[in-house]
C-alpha cells in the first residue's frame, strides 16, 4: 500500500483483482471531476461521468454491486455537508465504496464551517472501505479532525499539450526542448477557479500598489473563471487594480490546448493560497515550466520536499516589493518541465485498490 508519506512499495504490474468503477461527478471542468477522469485513465479502469449527484443512483443501476471509487468534495455531493455525507452513505449500502477526499476540512476556513464539514467527512470515511487523500498535509488535517485515512497518493504533474509558440528570447533555450511563449512585459498571474481561498484580493492590492507607485505597465491576469458565488469578489479585485492605474483581466476557463502557452507567458505566476490542503494548480504551473510564488505553509514545504526547487517561497510581508523584484527579473520563475506523473498515479491507485479488493 501507499503509506502516509506517499511512497509506493507496490508491484506496479499487479492490477486490482476487481478494478472499481471510477465516478467523475460534477461539471466536466470542475477540478475534482477532471482529476477523477485522470485517475481512471491513468489506471486503465472503467470511468462513469455524471453531471449531478441526483443522477448518480440511476446511473449506477446498470452496475449492481460493482465497487466504485468516488472523488469527493462535499459541494458536488450535496447542498450541505450533511447532505453530501448522506449521499455517500446511501451508495455504500449497495456496494463497496472507496473515496478520495478533496478540499479536506481545516481550521483556516472558519471554526463553524470546519466543524460542519469535518462531521460530514467523518461520516463519509466511516461509510467507505478505502479512504485516500492527496498529500501528507491532508492526512494530518484529517487526523486532527478524527477522519480515518488509509492511503496518501500525491497529485501528479500533468502532461500539457505542447504550445506551437516561439522560444522566449528572455529565457533562452526552452526547458526540456519544448518551445515556450515569450513572457508578458509585466504581468502577475493567478490560475484556476477564482475565490477568496486563492487570495485574489491580496494579489490585486499588491499589484494596485505597484500601479499607484508609477508602474503603468503592470497587469493582473486572472487565468480562470470565478467560482460559483464569487463573481463580485473577482470583479472587486479587477477594479482595485484599475482604480490605481493598472491593467486587469479575467480570462474565463482556459482550454487545455492553450494552457501551457497561457501559463508560460505570465511574467510572475503566483499561488498565494489562504488555505490549501492539496493543489493541482501548483503542478500545472510546473507542467508549463513555471515556478510560482507561494506562501510558506505545511503543504508548500511538503511539495518542496517532493519536487525540490519547484516553488518560490514568498519572503516577508511586503508582497508588492517581492512582485516588483520578480517583474524586473522573472528568471527565477522559469524552470525545467518535470516529467508527467500520470503513470505513477495510475500505479499507485491500482495498488491501493489491490489492497482493498483482494
Amino acid at each position: 500500500m501507499i503509506g502516509s508519506d506517499g511512497d509506493a512499495d507496490a508491484d506496479a504490474d499487479v492490477p486490482a483483482a476487481r478494478p472499481p468503477l471510477t465516478v467523475a461527478l460534477g461539471p466536466p471542468e470542475h477540478g475534482v471531476a477532471r482529476f477523477a477522469v485522470d485517475c481512471a485513465r491513468a489506471a486503465g479502469t472503467t470511468l462513469m461521468e455524471v453531471a449531478h449527484v441526483d443522477d448518480l443512483p440511476d446511473a449506477l443501476t446498470a452496475h449492481p454491486g460493482t465497487p466504485v471509487h468516488l472523488h469527493i468534495t462535499d459541494p458536488l455531493f450535496g447542498s450541505t455537508p450533511d447532505e453530501a455525507a448522506g449521499a455517500v452513505e446511501s451508495l455504500s449500502r449497495d456496494r463497496p465504496v472507496a473515496v478520495t477526499l478533496h478540499d479536506v476540512p481545516q481550521p483556516a476556513e472558519g471554526a463553524e464551517r470546519c466543524r460542519s464539514r469535518a462531521r460530514a467527512y467523518r461520516r463519509i470515511a466511516a461509510a467507505s472501505d478505502l479512504v485516500m487523500v492527496s498529500s501528507g498535509h491532508e492526512h494530518r488535517l484529517c487526523a486532527d479532525e478524527g477522519i480515518a485515512v488509509d492511503v496518501v497518493v500525491p497529485l501528479p504533474v500533468p502532461a500539457l499539450p505542447v504550445p506551437a509558440l516561439p522560444t522566449s528570447a528572455r529565457t533562452g533555450a526552452a526547458p526540456t526542448g519544448r518551445a515556450v511563449p515569450s513572457l508578458d512585459p509585466r504581468s502577475v498571474g493567478v490560475f484556476g477557479f477564482l475565490h477568496p481561498g486563492k487570495a485574489v484580493d491580496v494579489v490585486a492590492e499588491a499589484v494596485a500598489r505597484l500601479a499607484a507607485d508609477g508602474d503603468d505597465r503592470v497587469t493582473l491576469r486572472l487565468l480562470g473563471a470565478p467560482a460559483e458565488g464569487h463573481e463580485e469578489y473577482v470583479a472587486a479585485a479587477l477594479e482595485t487594480v484599475r482604480a490605481a492605474g493598472g491593467r486587469a483581466e479575467v480570462t474565463g476557463r482556459i482550454d487545455d490546448d492553450e494552457l501551457a502557452g497561457t501559463l508560460g507567458e505570465v511574467t510572475v505566476p503566483v499561488a498565494l493560497f489562504r488555505n490549501v490542503s492539496a493543489s493541482g494548480s501548483l503542478n500545472t504551473w510546473a507542467a508549463a515550466g513555471r515556478r510560482p510564488l507561494v506562501n510558506d505553509s505545511d503543504y508548500t514545504r511538503e511539495m518542496e520536499q517532493i519536487r525540490p526547487g519547484s516553488l518560490l517561497l514568498a519572503s516577508g510581508a511586503d508582497l508588492a516589493a517581492g512582485l516588483r523584484a520578480l517583474l524586473d527579473d522573472p528568471a527565477p520563475t522559469v524552470r525545467d518541465i518535470p516529467p508527467p506523473g500520470l503513470d505513477e498515479l495510475g500505479r499507485a491507485y491500482l495498488q491501493a485498490w489491490r489492497g482493498w479488493l483482494t
